[in-house]
């Protein structure tokens, strides 16, 4: 499947592949289907691509990579609207803000993009736990490596 993007001209995409996130993400409830995009195979982050919105991308990245005592606890009503069967099946992403050319980098811990990566179902996850705030800092040396990337 050929998807156009701003950032990457037209990209190829296996359809199976595509993510589909029912409800959207927060503000952009319209926009349902994704596609993750490695830019970079060296780079510890990925863009969740719109299919529908060529303009529409998001910076993300695995939480545990930076933050190592990040855990979720997910509801029953969220297991199941992701038909999860074990822990295992989750892959947890958050979306990063990069502000100021790259010297402050912020990740929305909470509120993670969760998918089974059995049926490549997602959600964005609005956690009611109070550790967890819309912008944690990575810490210098992570920004600049983002940047550059």
């Amino acid at each position: 499947m050929r998807i156009e993007t701003t950032r990457f001209g037209v990209v190829e995409v296996d359809e199976s592949a595509l993510v589909n996130i029912p409800g959207g993400l927060l503000g952009f409830e319209e926009q349902t289907k994704y596609c993750l995009i490695q830019h970079r195979p060296s780079a510890n982050f990925r863009w969740l691509q719109s299919t529908q919105e060529p303009s529409l991308a998001f910076v993300v990245v695995d939480p545990s990579e930076y933050f190592a005592d990040y855990e979720i606890e997910l509801s029953d009503r969220d297991v199941q609207r992701l038909q999860l069967s074990g822990a295992e099946d989750a892959i947890i992403l958050t979306i990063l803000t990069i502000r100021d050319s790259g010297s402050d980098v912020s990740a929305n811990l909470a509120a993670p993009i969760v998918i089974n990566s059995k049926n490549l179902i997602a959600a964005q996850v609005v956690l009611e736990d109070e550790r967890y705030q819309t912008r944690h800092v990575l810490a210098t040396a992570q920004n600049k490596h983002i940047a550059a990337a």
